[in-house]
């Protein structure tokens, strides 16, 4: 099938703008109530704005949005790539939700389109009105091309998605690469290991690119050869170092290989990439606590407690997790404190009360007090659920790492 030009695109889409739910992200209200009047002109009617990205996250997570912009400078030193990043690893926007990121500097172009996420476009402000409809009519109309694959995965037929892929790379040229990588993917999560190794190698062979190379890579580790896969990923790691799922990806090799420290290593250089991205931090933290490098495992958890509120993506854990570090550390006044903490920030929550006793009685122990621990746990955990078996576990577990 030929490709379409321009003009048989906006055909096929420009009835479709008006039905479109579209997100500006940006700390200007004056850039926000520009853009919007520039896609009420072009027939886009429902645009909504946000100052900043926690804002972002309490829209996203309350509705969908078809259409996000992100202007690439955010508040607290984030940006729209890891915006991007942290609201794909919360799984709060579909595949075929249409991203695009905005800034006055042209130099962030080659930082967003090598990222493990890449955004769906990026516009160099001021916007030309033209060129803006342009950008937004042919991602409109790439997400048609790829819709009946996005519809196949959300409704979990993954054959079918297959299927849908093979399609589109037969009769749509132009979209061949993404269909292929979407292919890939969907092989690798049924656990059709080898016929994924083909499709990543098959598009190595015309095209080299970072997801490709990381496709082949997770294939390699996941048949046994781990060498060959932590070379693929070294490969991207200096090719595209903004590519970070790779510095993730390194740590599972090293992982499995026994190398703990490497694992927290090349963890870390993902974080130092990417510091504000509060998943990656929490992983540093985790690997770390396992390492029992507890003062990195503070740093990381620490950073993930301050960059983290007022997100969707703070979680009781963090709390018992630098709760328990502080313990290590020998600092039970603040791994008290954190735990009052977590019981204030998730009050009535049954397990913030437990997590809470299992902090408590972990300073017990560490001040020498083993047996008023035991005490101590059985009068409160009776008095709630009438089993400090219970708890008795789970304090073990947690003290064994």
């Amino acid at each position: 099938m030929a490709a379409l030009d321009y003009q048989d695109m906006l055909l096929v889409v420009q009835q479709s703008l008006s039905k479109k739910k579209v997100l500006i992200v940006d700390r200007q209200a004056t850039a926000r109530d520009s853009l919007r009047a520039t896609l009420e002109t072009l027939g886009f009617v429902d645009v909504h704005g946000a100052a900043d990205s926690a804002e972002a996250f309490r829209q996203i997570h309350a509705d969908h949005f078809d259409i996000i912009f992100s202007d690439y400078l955010l508040d607290g030193g984030r940006n729209g790539q890891q915006l991007l990043e942290e609201l794909r690893h919360a799984h709060l926007i579909k595949a075929s939700t249409i991203y695009i990121i905005l800034s006055s500097e042209r130099g962030y172009t080659n930082v967003v389109s090598l990222a493990e996420l890449s955004p769906d476009d990026f516009l160099i402000k001021p916007i030309d009105t033209e060129l803006l409809q342009v950008r937004l009519v042919r991602a409109i109309y790439k997400k048609h091309v790829l819709r009946k694959i996005y519809e196949n995965i959300e409704n979990g037929a993954l054959n079918d998605a297959v299927e849908a892929c093979d399609r589109v790379i037969q009769q749509q040229p132009n979209y061949m690469y993404d269909a292929l990588r979407l292919k890939g993917d969907l092989l690798h999560t049924q656990g059709k290991t080898r016929e994924a190794e083909v499709v990543f190698r098959f598009v190595l062979e015309g095209r080299v690119v970072p997801w490709a190379k990381m496709g082949l890579a997770t294939a390699l580790r996941d048949r046994g050869a781990l060498a060959e896969a932590e070379q693929l990923a070294n490969q991207v790691t200096r090719d595209a170092p903004d590519y970070l799922s790779a510095y993730d990806f390194l740590a599972s090799v090293h992982e499995a290989q026994g190398r703990l420290a490497d694992a927290q290593h090349s963890l870390q250089r993902g974080a130092d990439a990417s510091p504000h991205n509060t998943v990656r931090q929490r992983l540093v933290g985790d690997v770390a606590a396992r390492n029992k490098d507890f003062l990195s495992a503070e740093k990381a958890y620490s950073r993930v407690m301050d960059r983290s509120r007022g997100s969707t993506l703070r979680t009781m854990d963090d709390f018992a997790n630098l709760s328990r570090v502080m313990v290590e550390r020998g600092n039970l006044t603040a791994s008290r404190r954190i735990a009052a903490d977590m019981k204030r920030e998730w009050r009535g929550d049954k397990q913030a009360e437990m997590a809470a006793l299992v902090s408590e009685s972990l300073c017990l122990n560490a001040e020498g007090l083993p047996e008023r621990q035991k005490l101590w746990l059985i009068r409160h955990w009776i008095c709630k659920t009438r089993s400090p078996q219970r708890l008795w576990s789970k304090v073990n577990t947690v003290r064994n790492g």
